[in-house]
């Protein structure tokens, strides 16, 4: 009789994190198979057990990623679900307001009430005033540079989440959006005058959805940051810098652009030249959710309440995402990705591709991570260099990346 062991038996046993695990089944070292209710992964023990004597009998093969552990509390990810301090973020954006879910990520506590931050309106002018100096037009540019001149008057006082509370009430302003109103409602409309009640629920609900993610890689780079005591707002600033490439938070842009091309001729010829090309296609697949992105459900469901609200020609455009959705699938074999998703809404609302929802949202989750981080010991993130030997094609372990 086969013994069956969940993901976090099967990481135990080979000593493994669950992206690793994943990447062992992508490459068929291990088998999954789905439990009764469908969702559930499972494995058989004695394969498990097999593939930790294969491992621990030779010697480490080179690793196409570096997997750095770091115990946090902040979200949790599965095959099937995201939560955020033990709530579902799928339920938690289709109930509360980003402030609600930013305050749960701060402080471990849901508030009961939606909540709206104060704009500091003297900060503001100091910052507006440093990027009308600047010329600075991109948008993530100048979040970056709103959190070099907030922390120019820092005092530390507030810690991570004051950072990002005060932060995140200038964003809407710096993008040119009102001084009244939630973030997701102010953030609407720094794009649109008159936004409908159905696309600023979509913005909020994307501001949710994306608030957190583990240790994604900008994630990562803050608390690397944080770890030699940087200051919460220079923390805040290197996840800015960071999120923007184009295979982390810059994929959406990417997306619309597919969309685009779709939309010019048909889904078919716009998704034959990347793949033919073998390049990879933003907005599908997932290196952890082996089957559907659980952020994607709740937010399509506001795109098609935005598309229907807009009238024929978002309807239209609407049309073409799903076809490419049913074509990338077809052709890949995988699901589409929260960067599909948040590709879909700016492509069905005709928002430019840079709208930073992305970025703007993860300023929640990266005020978490600092401030857990900050209960660690300091420097604790080291690397180890790896210099090549050209007349063996062997390696030889450097220390010359230990100072500094």
């Amino acid at each position: 009789m086969t013994t069956w062991v969940r993901a976090d038996e099967v990481v135990r046993i080979l000593g493994i994190s669950k992206p690793t695990l994943y990447a062992y089944v992508s490459r068929g070292l291990i088998e999954r198979h789905a439990a009764v209710d469908g969702r559930t992964s499972l494995y058989a023990r004695a394969d498990v057990e097999r593939l930790a004597a294969r491992t621990r009998s030779r010697a480490p093969a080179e690793r196409p990623t570096i997997d750095v552990q770091v115990t946090s509390a902040v979200t949790e990810l599965h095959d099937d679900g995201l939560l955020y301090r033990g709530h579902a973020a799928d339920q938690l954006a289709r109930t509360t307001t980003f402030e609600q879910v930013a305050e749960l990520l701060w402080t471990g506590t849901l508030p009961g009430a939606p909540t709206v931050w104060p704009v500091d309106r003297n900060a503001l002018a100091r910052v507006t005033g440093a990027i009308s100096a600047a010329g600075v037009a991109d948008p993530l540019t100048r979040l970056a540079l709103a959190a070099a001149v907030l922390a120019d008057d820092d005092d530390g006082a507030g810690g991570p989440p004051e950072a990002a509370r005060r932060l995140l009430a200038l964003v809407p302003s710096v993008l040119g959006g009102p001084l009244t109103g939630d973030v997701a409602s102010r953030l609407t409309r720094a794009y649109v005058r008159r936004p409908t009640p159905e696309l600023v629920a979509a913005f909020g609900r994307a501001l949710v959805l994306l608030a957190d993610h583990e240790l994604a890689t900008s994630t990562l780079a803050v608390r690397v940051a944080v770890s030699v005591r940087a200051n919460p707002y220079a923390g805040l600033a290197v996840g800015l810098h960071t999120v923007g490439g184009a295979l982390h938070g810059g994929a959406a842009a990417h997306v619309t652009a597919l969309f685009a091309d779709a939309g010019r001729r048909a889904p078919v010829d716009a998704l034959a030249e990347p793949l033919a090309d073998r390049r990879r296609l933003a907005g599908f697949g997932h290196s952890i959710y082996r089957n559907a992105d659980p952020r994607v459900a709740p937010l399509m469901e506001s795109v098609e309440s935005v598309a229907a609200a807009l009238g024929t020609h978002a309807t239209e455009r609407l049309a073409t995402v799903e076809q490419v959705g049913a074509e990338g699938m077809r052709r890949l074999g995988r699901h589409a990705n929260v960067d599909f998703a948040l590709g879909a809404l700016l492509y069905v609302a005709e928002l430019p591709p840079d709208v930073p929802l992305f970025a703007v949202a993860r300023i929640a989750g990266w005020a978490a991570h600092d401030a857990e981080e900050r209960t660690e010991h300091p420097v604790r993130y080291r690397g180890l260099a790896r210099r090549p030997v050209v007349s063996t094609g062997s390696t030889t372990l450097s220390r010359a990346g230990q100072g500094g």
